[in-house]
């Protein structure tokens, strides 16, 4: 209960911030009707080791100035011992809060299916585990990140969010904290 009161003391303060108008020059990135087009690099953390790495390109439509939705797609890859590749496409929406002249916060909350690949040894039958355990799966993410305006069209990006990948007896769960730099550019 504490924690929740102390929370919810260090956030008060920014909610009367967050209903100030934005600069305008912050809504030549992220005003109404704008069209992104970005790419993320990232790692995915289980503990303090990084087991796995991420791609993701996106184009991002805004449907309201600081409200967007993005069509994405994800690859990403691990590092453990077991070969292991996740390709999917999906949506996902941010909402841009506590926006200023050059920086703003966003949240962030996404989907998308596809496919994973797991390349698991079987000492009884090693010809099927050459192609590897497929399954189609859904990934989910939801996360926190920040927005950096470089000039009128450009900007940078850094985000932390938890990725939720679904398992099977087949395939170890990949549920992790992920973190990712990106760039954006705006089209229109």
């Amino acid at each position: 209960m504490k924690r929740c009161v102390l929370l919810f003391g260090l956030f008060l303060p920014l909610l009367g911030f967050t209903q100030m108008a934005p600069n305008k020059h912050q809504n030549d990135l992220l005003g109404k009707g704008h069209v992104n087009v970005g790419f993320s690099l990232g790692q995915g953390y289980k503990g303090s080791s990084s087991t796995t790495t991420y791609y993701v390109p996106r184009i991002q439509y805004f449907l309201a100035d600081g409200w967007s939705v993005a069509l994405e797609g994800r690859y990403l890859t691990s590092n453990s011992f077991y070969p292991f590749t996740y390709l999917g496409a999906g949506l996902s929406t941010r909402y841009y809060f506590l926006r200023g002249n050059r920086f703003a916060l966003f949240a962030q909350l996404g989907a998308t299916y596809g496919q994973s690949k797991y390349d698991k040894y079987d000492p009884i039958d090693p010809f099927a585990s050459m192609n590897g355990i497929r399954n189609n799966n859904w990934q989910t993410n939801a996360g926190l990140g920040a927005h950096y305006r470089l000039g009128k069209r450009w900007s940078l990006e850094a985000t932390a969010e938890r990725s939720w990948l679904e398992s099977s007896y087949l395939t170890p769960a990949y549920n992790r904290w992920q973190a990712s730099i990106g760039i954006n550019y705006r089209l229109k």
